[in-house]
């Protein structure tokens, strides 16, 4: 399988978002949030579970982190 620019540089571009401030990492978020409603609820869902067995303990804290504080904010 060929990969793109794209898929290459993902994790080095994820650690440059990482220190970049709350707008770019938000909108990092927010372009994968908008891409992954694309899915039909069964791939999402199926999608979701792959993306999950492939995360690191770092990316775990962050995503488990990051709900903790959405679910306090829509309380």
């Amino acid at each position: 399988m060929i990969k793109t620019s794209i898929e290459k540089l993902s994790e080095p571009i994820g650690f440059d978002i990482a220190n970049s401030d709350d707008n770019v990492q938000s909108d990092l978020l927010n372009g994968l949030g908008r891409g992954f409603k694309m899915y039909q609820e069964r791939d999402f869902e199926l999608q979701l579970s792959y993306l999950s067995q492939k995360l690191n303990k770092d990316a775990e804290k962050l995503i488990l982190g990051l709900a903790e504080f959405i679910n306090l904010k829509n309380k």
